[in-house]
């Protein structure tokens, strides 16, 4: 009987100190992408000290998704998102790799599925376009395929990162709105909880700047929701940005301006006041975050603040293929930090007296 046991590309992968992906690539001779000679010797060279032998599929063929890129996203629906994904594609196609969309709806238990499917099939690498929850299994699946995430400063985790500092931003929008002459604000927002650190980073950094203003308030309108009541919904930010403008409307808060959380629910909050018979920017300003293409249409012309979200997917596909390609050490973390541009719109205008609603 024999009871030695099989050696997989797992245990070369830890052997020789190189991605599991790697391991795969090279040993099967993948021709569209290049390792360092140092890089290649060193798989080699473990996988003959190990006696590696390859099972007779792979010698015909290939991993199901060794020429694959997992791209884990919130939802589709937010043109944020989706527009992360096809900057993430057009860099993908780019280098010839394809990519698969998973969609999690914020659901920590789908983050987990996915990770796992990511291990099962020995994808190429994946690439997170929010901070995900698990973040101790994220390091710990890094170990054996690359990983690149998008986050915030504050929030990122053990692996390679493109990371926006949130909290700027907010002290971006907060400063607009006090340099207008707007005292009294409402931030309009969802989800405020760790699974969506960058809203909250948003909210402390337009706070922080209005605490500096003795006088100065910011009222929170917010409503939580489940994963499965965003699956079912396509436009469900922009109806909660819709239903707490009209909150705070019909409870005649002394607001001269709303800060919503992203473009999406900014977009409610242009239809809630439209709705109640007044107008932006005469009655009252409003932000959104994100800069999202429908947010530069004349007719909208929402404040807002650049998020460069095709720049920032390159670059994290960018990324994400140095750490394929070249074999590069797991603790050798890369982390590019974004800077934010305001960018000043139709919405937003000096203040005036906060009016009175129209019958």
């Amino acid at each position: 009987m024999n009871d030695k046991k099989k050696v997989t590309l797992e245990d070369i992968s830890q052997l020789a100190g190189v991605s599991l992906s790697s391991v795969s690539m090279i040993l099967n001779a993948r021709a569209d992408v290049s390792f360092s000679a140092e890089t290649v010797r060193r798989v080699r060279q473990a996988a003959k000290e190990l006696g590696y032998r390859a099972p007779a599929r792979l010698a015909r063929g290939r991993l199901p998704g060794r020429n694959v890129v997992f791209i884990v996203t919130p939802n589709i629906s937010n043109a944020y998102y989706s527009g992360l994904v096809q900057a993430i594609q057009q860099a993908a196609d780019e280098h010839r790799f394809s990519t698969l969309i998973f969609t999690t709806y914020r659901d920590a238990r789908k983050e987990e599925e996915v990770l796992n499917m990511a291990l099962a099939l020995g994808a190429a690498g994946m690439i997170f376009t929010l901070t995900p929850q698990n973040l101790r299994k994220v390091e710990k699946v890094n170990a054996k395929i690359p990983i690149v995430v998008m986050g915030d400063r504050n929030s990122s985790p053990k692996v390679d990162t493109v990371e926006l500092d949130n909290y700027s931003a907010g002290v971006l929008i907060g400063r607009h709105m006090l340099e207008l002459g707007h005292r009294h604000i409402a931030f309009i927002t969802a989800m405020m909880n760790a699974a969506n650190v960058i809203r909250l980073r948003r909210l402390e950094g337009v706070r922080d700047t209005y605490a500096e203003s003795p006088g100065c308030s910011v009222l929170v309108f917010t409503r939580d929701y489940t994963p499965q009541e965003e699956l079912n919904s396509i436009d469900l930010e922009q109806r909660i940005g819709y239903e707490l403008t009209m909150k705070c409307l019909k409870e005649k808060h002394r607001v001269s301006g709303f800060v919503a959380v992203n473009d999406f629910i900014a977009y409610g909050v242009l239809d809630a006041i439209a709705d109640r018979g007044l107008r932006v920017p005469d009655d009252y300003s409003v932000c959104g975050f994100n800069n999202l293409s429908s947010s530069r249409i004349s007719r909208v012309g929402l404040t807002t603040v650049e998020h460069h979200t095709d720049e920032r997917a390159r670059n994290a596909f960018g990324i994400l293929y140095e750490r394929i390609a070249g074999g590069s050490a797991v603790n050798d973390i890369i982390r590019v930090e974004y800077t934010h541009r305001l960018l000043e719109r139709r919405s937003t205008a000096p203040f005036r007296q906060v009016p009175q609603e129209k019958s």
